[in-house]
């Protein structure tokens, strides 16, 4: 037996037994919470995430008549945030937050603000790693509770606005932040915390909704000596480990258990400091939400090095399978794969096999993965892709060189929460599809500092696209599934009506049958409509919301507008934003300048287009994140090899001429240094003329 092999069969073997310590007060028998009507309570609309209201008026037959009922500015729009809020409805008031933690209480029935807050942080001085944003609040006790960019946790007074009482959760000096929606339960408010990109410790923790007095705190990453701490190396590395929470816990309050999905491991995409599985990361975990006792783990992804983070929320249903009454548990990773899991056990639902998967013993891979048995929604295989580039497939290991492509990579089920509709039987999943470029940047392990190992770039010759997925969970097989033009991030919902809510880049908010997939309605609302949207009742009208504001990392079009749509609304269509590229645009090699210094940022050389005479010793300079090279595209006349972030490379040019170069591990970085004889070289900067154009990716943030 391998080491390896011998750690996880006695993880697993204490994970069995402790799954069976359940809370006291688990009853199957009694009966679930219900889901939304006329409220929105909280950001998953129900304690168990399943994004469905039972509201029937909007439904199958109607919807094409939808249209919008009013809008409200949240007047943020800047191209750093993204507008991901998904409104709480209580009582006929809206609390809606912008993506730099603004809070506004309106009137649900026509957009009046009744109280409105702004914290004015200073977001320049502000580490977050994948861009300003804020998915909501949390209300209870009289209180409406929102974790700020700052990695703080605000309670304001639900009728006035007024701050209550404000916590630090995570300092920004180690690289901590806030931008989920918190969870309220119980007279505790739960809210997880952001970072591992900044190499910190993960941690979930409770606070008392009345005075924010911490009640319990659980680090996702184990310290020596506790449980699952034997998946990691000896020494300091766990401080580093990483596991982020970023999104709205479930709950199960008839089994009183708290349900995590817990981020990528740190160093992120560098796994050669932490031998192991690297436990609690990319795992759905179960604590007891009165104490933060641990109960069970499933980890979907060992020793992850491919940043296939857990960041979609858990989604709790009850079904029966086999005949048998079943409390179930969903989970759409990056992967590409739904997890289904029975969420009293963490048993898998659907067989999950582990299958032996390539190795690279330098980034000390698992020997194994967990491979669900049914139906990924995003393509795994990079077969068929016509790219020079090599080509992998999912948990396909990189070293430094070669770069390869890796399908769905950090695609998959990214932040967008899943939605379930018990009439089906399915949950609905927004997909992205983006095959990407990894490579191996060891760096030193720097707390607070941002690291995220690899370029995150998709090629030049590769397009991006999406997909809307039906899973049944009986069986974890696609129902129906529609293929999108655009990486479909921010969400579903779904209702009693038959219908299910979701929205594109391009700013089109559709709804589609729940059964049948087919498109019955879409709308145009001017701005990247990637939020998930909320459904609520006033007076009898049934209302949809969602957030149209764009999205950061994908740099979808960016507004300030919250659609509020009826049946009785009056309000059309916008125009269009432009439509967002779904491949990487062209770059342009630059203007001649007149140097012999050439800095090297992250995907690009500055100048990127050189002249100078004959005789000339040219000095590349790395300040990027990433490994980089400077090589010519002879191969043979210069070659500076991979250089790491504060290394440099010089080299004198003895023959006039044109040399045109580019980055080795990022092959689409290119250079062009024209050497001219002593006879004809320039005494003042050449005028700028543009030279040719070279097709070049931007950088995808991971996040």
């Amino acid at each position: 037996m391998q080491p390896r092999m011998a750690i996880r069969i006695v993880v697993l073997s204490l994970c069995a037994a402790l799954a069976l310590a359940v809370p006291a007060a688990a009853s199957p028998g009694q009966v679930p919470p219900p889901p939304p009507g006329a409220d929105w309570p909280n950001y998953g609309g129900s304690y168990y995430n399943q994004r469905y209201s039972t509201l029937t008026q909007i439904n199958t037959s109607n919807v094409k008549n939808l249209k919008g009922a009013w809008t409200f500015h949240a007047k943020f729009g800047d191209k750093s945030s993204s507008f991901e809020s998904t409104p709480v409805v209580i009582n006929g008031v809206m609390y809606l937050t912008s993506g730099r933690d603004d809070v506004w209480a309106l009137d649900a029935k026509n957009g009046q603000v009744l109280w409105e807050y702004h914290p004015n942080i200073d977001t320049d001085k502000v580490a977050v790693c994948c861009g300003l944003v804020n998915r909501g609040v949390a209300v209870g006790s009289g209180k409406v509770f929102v974790g700020e960019v700052n990695g703080h946790l605000v309670a304001l007074d639900q009728q006035s606005g007024a701050k209550v009482w404000d916590v630090e959760v995570g300092s920004t000096a180690d690289g901590y932040s806030e931008t989920m929606a918190p969870q309220y339960f119980d007279g505790m408010v739960i809210i997880g915390i952001s970072g591992a990109e900044y190499e910190n410790r993960g941690y979930v923790t409770a606070y008392n909704a009345d005075t924010g007095a911490q009640v319990w705190r659980w680090y996702t990453i184990p310290a020596p000596g506790e449980p699952g701490s034997e998946t990691w190396p000896p020494g300091d590395i766990y401080k580093h480990g990483g596991g982020s929470m970023w999104m709205t816990p479930a709950i199960d309050p008839d089994l009183g258990l708290l349900y995590l999905t817990v981020g990528n491991p740190g160093p992120d995409l560098d796994g050669t400091v932490r031998a192991g599985d690297n436990l609690y990361t990319e795992s759905i975990v179960a604590l007891d939400v009165h104490t933060g006792a641990y109960r069970w783990h499933y980890q979907t992804v060992h020793h992850d090095i491919w940043d296939y983070d857990a960041t979609s929320p858990a989604v709790l249903f009850d079904t029966t399978i086999n005949g048998k009454p079943v409390k179930g548990l969903a989970h759409a990773g990056k992967t590409g794969w739904v997890y289904l899991l029975d969420r009293v056990t963490g048993q898998p639902l659907v067989p999950i096999v582990e299958k032996p998967v390539p190795q690279d013993p330098h980034q000390a891979t698992a020997e194994t993965q967990p491979f669900p048995q049914g139906d990924a929604f995003v393509p795994q295989d990079a077969r068929n892709l016509q790219s020079p580039y090599p080509k992998g497939a999912i948990f396909t290991p990189f070293e430094e060189l070669p770069v390869l492509i890796l399908p769905g990579a950090n695609g998959g089920n990214e932040w967008s929460p899943i939605s379930y509709n018990p009439d089906t039987g399915y949950v609905y999943v927004d997909g992205i599809n983006q095959p990407m470029i990894f490579t191996y940047n060891p760096s030193e392990i720097e707390q607070g500092k941002l690291k995220l190992g690899s370029s995150f770039t998709t090629p030049p010759d590769q397009e991006t696209s999406g997909t809307l997925t039906a899973i049944d969970v009986h069986t974890n097989r696609i129902a129906w599934q529609k293929p999108g033009k655009y990486m479909m991030i921010g969400g579903t919902t779904t209702t009693a009506g038959g219908l299910v809510f979701a929205g594109q880049g391009d700013g089109n908010f559709e709804a589609y049958d729940a059964r049948t997939g087919d498109l019955l309605w879409q709308f145009q609302t001017g701005a990247g409509a990637n939020a998930a949207p909320s459904v609520y009742q006033v007076d009898g009208q049934e209302y949809v919301a969602v957030a149209s504001g764009g999205n950061f990392q994908l740099d979808y079009p960016r507004g300030d507008t919250l659609w509020v749509f009826s049946l009785t609304g009056t309000l059309g269509p916008v125009a269009a934003p432009p439509p967002p590229a779904t491949k990487p645009e062209a770059a342009i090699i630059g203007a001649p300048v007149q140097t012999n210094s050439i800095e090297i940022v992250n995907f690009k050389y500055d100048p990127s287009n050189v002249v100078i005479p004959v005789g000339t010793t040219v000095t590349w300079k790395q300040d990027g994140a990433f490994p980089h090279s400077a090589t010519s595209d002879d191969g043979t006349t210069f070659d500076s090899k991979v250089m790491q972030t504060g290394q440099s490379f010089s080299f004198t040019f003895t023959t006039p001429g044109v040399y045109t170069y580019h980055c080795t591990p990022h092959p689409f970085m290119v250079g062009r240094i024209e050497v001219l004889a002593a006879s004809a070289a320039p005494t003042a900067p050449l005028p700028a003329t543009p030279g040719p154009a070279v097709q070049a990716p931007a950088p995808q943030v991971p996040k």
